[in-house]
């Protein structure tokens, strides 16, 4: 099995670069993080597929999605964002994106890569905010 991961360290060097400068205020972390969880869970939901199951208390996964903003990390000095499942659809992410095999080695769920699509899609964006922030930095 292999995780495209390309995009989301790029992505996440590029944020941990502008988020360590030490002009940018722990306000305007928390902001620019809020911002870029926002358009994730966007590019996360438009890439999910919605299931044809449904019924009484079924959730589907795309109307599942969740964004949590952490506060400032000790190790790191900034703070983080993490996209994932609520309660009831967390366990199937990685099945759903890396795909599942039978035992005897043929594709029982196939491989979609929602969270490496999301995240190049979201690349443009997430760095026109970078941008704005570093401009405001630059003009401070």
């Amino acid at each position: 099995m292999t995780v495209d991961l390309e995009y989301s360290e790029a992505l996440n060097g590029l944020i941990q670069d502008v988020l360590r400068s030490e002009k940018v205020l722990e306000s305007e972390q928390q902001e620019f993080m809020a911002k870029a969880g926002k358009i994730i869970k966007k590019k996360v939901e438009e890439a999910l597929p919605k299931s044809d199951e449904a019924g009484p208390g079924y959730k589907h996964m795309k109307s599942d999605v969740k964004v949590t903003v952490h506060g400032k990390k000790k190790k790191t000095g900034v703070t983080g964002v993490t996209i994932h499942g609520g309660k009831t659809t967390a366990y199937k992410w990685h099945m759903l994106d890396d795909g599942t095999r039978n035992p005897d080695g043929t594709v029982h769920t196939p491989a979609i890569h929602f969270t490496s699509k999301a995240m190049k899609e979201a690349e443009t964006e997430i760095n026109k905010i970078m941008d704005d922030l570093e401009g405001r930095m630059v003009k401070a």
